[in-house]
């Protein structure tokens, strides 16, 4: 049997044998055909000056019901001695307030092709992508007619939205509050290319197109290609006004600043399997979110493309402006842009549509302790009590692949782990849990294939028959979670596992879909999935039907128990029910400074919980890298260590004493500080906010910041952090903004005055972390060893001043576990200090919740500029006054035990 380079790299690497990810498994733009002809196209239309796409000004009318203009962009091929005239149904919306939609579709008068194909254009992104509960707020449409001095242009108005249609060279130019903010087709790179028989393509041409590769595929491992429906890709340019900053379009692993792609492959969005990818790269990930962020002074435009298809970003920056050029292999136009006063607005506007993140388990905002593999109960369970042997604490452990009876997943290896339900309970006494790897491909001859391919539910080959291909199995079949009827089949075999609601979980992985023998490591394109779509229009949004599936699956069987779900491969709606990680990345210095600006990467479009695996997955990190790493990854949304197969074992209590004593210490503090990225959650979750939060989210109108992803805040709470991700380093410069920021472990202040960059000192077992002037944040600082054995223990409060003495903070608590917070059982406490104040101010609670009665055990003022304090302050509490001792520190405040409850309304005046 002859293998092909990917299906050889990966086998060798199921033996353990690692082995870099080697680049020209991947197409470049110019191996790509409709890459290469789009391009080429922009090139050739922009020296011909021509215009191929004009407005059909009599096919405009409006939908009064819905406010939508609808009408027709024709397409005019002149070949041949032909005069060609192809008809684009388009509609355009405004809504919300923020958002314009334009959609661009094509007639096509046959549904159904051969071997059951479909023959329409792909349009159901939004199915996935959109909330199922989002409902979009019509807007009441002004239209202005062309004037007699001009005839082009037509004109739409909705509250602060101008809209106008050019009508000769088809462009739509978009104002806000009667500034120009983007306009669309501004180069007239718009592509449509038109269903065409490959007898008929050469009268359906254009001077400036190319037909490289429209019928076939010339690359190596995709030359089977049958490309059935032949060229139909789409591209569009936009033009961003007064905007040279642009970021998003994750999953890349590159700077948050996008780069200009002028000279270079644009960027692509094509979920694929790359192990130990390239870093400062534009190629493609395990991960597609199409949304990107423009951002100036006092204002800031998000572009959704949504186009689930083979897709590549090239960017553009001008002197003061900036474009983008989308080229998407099939389906529809689709693309929504929303215009708000800063960044975060505009994501919070973008996670509107596409879904509030997850608010997760408690439990998983923890430490995550996982590897390739654990082997048996044995091991498990060693682990388990050598953590607390060494007094690390954690939450979840994790089984990958060789936990299965012979790579079939939802069995348990018998001679390894006789009993899980036993091995279960032992993790859970301590409130400990386990996540087992599920993957979509299944193996064949197995009762789970059989069953799939009884219920006719498989991914099905370009011959309409079930599609074979090989992975961790040997050769599997793939579920096709497009189809609600696979959905309902998945969840019986993910009910039946995990049995009943319990402590065990699920990480789909392998799910862009890895295929070993497939091109680019993942599907061949001409595979079909359910209602007859080809693989090329659906692919970047499988991963995302399968991690759906895997949470409804868990729902289903306990609709008030909120699941916990990993997926490696995702897209934009993907946030609403899964956590996700960078992938297969590698145990050095580079890769570990890249994981930040990636993570704020995902976190401005909108998918939060995001990690990236600690310290390297392949490799063996020294000493010195294990400590900076998990001082970084502290930060991450999703918190775990995981390594390779091939790796030495490097759990946190096998480390020498000095790297197990830091490692520790840190992996403490994020469970002293599990109430304030509680709390940040729970902001992601209700508003759409980010988590590990840019600079330039919280500073949009500071210039300096633009370029800085090396440092961050944690969400709203005010805790500024700068990782060390250099070799032998004792100091390090970090952007302070104006104010005053104390540092976070001693409270000593760092920085007090204008906007400065300092050099602050960094030995191994320091962290530059800082709390800004204005912010309470809230602790719990008892040891326990798991997050539900912390759920009844007291708070402390610390509160960093501004210069002028005032502070806020907020906490939010629920009991960790279940939806009740749905139905209002939750806590909210609203916290402020004010020129010797303190004011505790319940927002919402519910009564019957024993969180209510927690107390708090300290608060912390840190010393600022402006403070005096006295040596005893009084509690106002119940109409009760209590005189309470001040103890004097270096660079605090304290008052112990104050004899409050959280959930108590509450005064103390120093």
């Amino acid at each position: 049997m002859k293998l092909s380079l990917s299906t050889l790299l990966r086998w060798l690497l199921s033996f353990g044998i690692a082995l870099a990810f080697q680049d020209d498994l991947l197409k470049k733009c110019s191996q790509s055909g409709f890459c290469h002809r789009n391009r080429q196209y922009a090139k050739n239309i922009q020296e011909s000056r021509n215009s191929h796409y004009s407005l059909d000004q009599g096919s405009l009318e409006f939908d009064t019901n819905n406010h939508t203009i609808q009408g027709f962009i024709i397409k005019s091929i002149k070949a041949n001695q032909k005069d060609i005239k192809i008809p684009l149904p388009f509609t355009l919306d405004l809504f919300d307030g923020d958002k314009v939609r334009f959609r661009l579709d094509e007639h096509r008068s046959i549904k159904l092709g051969k071997a059951g194909i479909n023959l329409q254009r792909y349009n159901e992104t939004e199915h996935w992508a959109f909330d199922p509960d989002y409902i979009p707020i019509r807007q009441e449409v002004i239209a202005k007619s062309p004037t007699f001095w001009n005839k082009k242009d037509f004109t739409f108005t909705a509250d602060r939205f101008t809209v106008t249609l050019s009508s000769q060279d088809f462009q739509i130019n978009v104002k806000y509050d009667s500034a120009d903010v983007l306009t669309v087709n501004s180069d007239n790179m718009l592509n449509f290319e038109h269903y065409r028989t490959l007898e008929e393509n050469f009268e359906n041409i254009n001077e400036e197109e190319e037909p490289f590769n429209m019928f076939k595929d010339s690359f190596a491992d995709s030359k089977s290609d049958s490309i059935p429906l032949g060229p139909e890709s789409v591209a569009l340019d936009f033009k961003f006004h007064g905007i040279s900053n642009l970021y998003g379009i994750a999953e890349h692993a590159d700077s948050l600043r996008l780069r200009d792609t002028s000279n270079i492959d644009p960027y692509r969005l094509y979920n694929v399997d790359v192990f130990q990818y390239k870093l400062n790269s534009t190629l493609p990930m395990y991960g597609s979110i199409p949304f990107v962020v423009g951002i100036k002074e006092s204002l800031s435009i998000g572009l959704f493309w949504m186009n689930p298809s083979d897709t590549w970003i090239d960017i553009q920056y001008g002197h003061s402006d900036s474009s983008t050029h989308w080229m998407s292999e099939s389906g529809i136009i689709d693309f929504i842009v929303i215009v708000q006063e800063t960044p975060k607005l505009v994501t919070e506007s973008y996670v509107n549509i596409t879904g509030k993140p997850m608010l997760p388990l408690l439990s998983s905002v923890g430490y995550h302790q996982c590897r390739w593999n654990y082997n048996d109960e044995k091991d498990v369970l060693t682990v388990d009590s050598l953590m607390d042997k060494w007094q690390i604490p954690y939450d979840f452990l994790w089984l990958d692949l060789e936990y299965t009876d012979q790579k079939q997943y939802f069995t348990w290896k018998p001679d390894a782990f006789p009993n899980p339900t036993r091995m279960l309970s032992k993790l859970a006494f301590l409130g400990r849990n386990l996540v087992t790897l599920i993957d979509p491909h299944i193996k064949s001859n197995y009762h789970i294939s059989e069953a799939i391919i009884a219920a006719k539910v498989y991914v099905r080959n370009a011959l309409n028959k079930p599609f074979f291909g090989q992975c961790w199995p040997g050769e599997s079949i793939w579920i096709d979670t497009f189809n609600p009827l696979a959905s309902k089949l998945w969840s019986k075999f993910v009910q039946t596992f995990i049995s009943t609601p319990s402590n065990l979980y699920i990480w789909n992985d392998m799910n862009e879909p890895s295929i070993f023998d497939g091109p680019e490591t993942t599907a061949p394109k001409d595979l079909l999935h359910y209602n007859g779509f080809e693989e090329r229009s659906v692919h970047n949004l499988y991963g995302l039907t399968v991690h759906q599936a895997t949470y409804d699956s868990f729902v289903d069987m306990n609709p008030n128990k909120r699941p916990f779900v990993l997926t490696r491969s995702f897209f934009s709606g993907s946030q609403r029910t899964a956590a996700t990680w960078t992938g297969d990345n590698v145990a050095n210095w580079e890769y570990l400074q890249l994981s930040i600006p990636m993570v704020l990467s995902h976190n401005i479009v909108g998918m939060p919980a995001t990690g990236a695996d600690i310290a390297g997955f392949f490799g063996n990190p020294d000493d010195e890298l294990l400590i900076r790493w998990y001082q970084a990854g502290i930060w991450y949304p999703f918190f775990r260590a995981h390594a390779h197969i091939d790796t030495r074992r490097r759990e946190p209590f096998l480390l020498n004493e000095r790297t197990r004593s830091v490692v520790t210490e840190f992996i403490r503090l994020r469970y002293q500080l599990l109430p304030t990225l509680y709390t940040a959650f729970h902001d992601s979750h209700s508003r759409g906010i980010p988590i590990m939060n840019p600079m330039i989210y919280e500073h949009p109108n500071v210039a300096n910041f633009y370029d800085i992803d090396d440092q961050f805040y944690l969400g709203e709470q005010g805790i500024l952090v700068k990782p060390v991700t250099s070799a032998n380093t004792k100091s390090i410069p970090i952007t302070f903004p104006s104010g005053v920021f104390y540092d976070l472990q001693n409270l000593e202040i760092a920085h007090f005055g204008t906007l400065e960059t300092k050099t602050v000192s960094a030995p191994l077992e320091k962290l530059p972390a800082y709390i800004a002037g204005g912010h309470i944040i809230t602790r719990k600082d008892q040891y326990r060893r798991s997050s539900r054995l912390m759920q009844n223990d007291p708070y402390t409060l610390v509160i960093a001043p501004t210069a002028y003495g005032t502070a806020k903070g907020r906490l939010y608590v629920d009991d960790g576990e279940t939806f009740a917070y749905k139905q209002g059982k939750l806590l909210e406490v609203e916290l402020e200090y004010n020129k010797n104040v303190i004011y505790g101010t319940v927002l919402h609670k519910d009564t019957s919740s024993f969180f209510n009665d927690i107390s708090i055990e300290k608060i912390v003022i840190a010393h600022h500029p402006d403070g005096k304090v006295a040596e005893t302050c009084t509690l106002e509490l119940d109409d009760i006054r209590t005189n309470i001792e001040v103890i004097h520190e270096d660079h605090s405040h304290v008052i112990k035990n104050p004899g409050i409850q959280i959930g108590q309304d509450w005064k103390i005046i120093l």
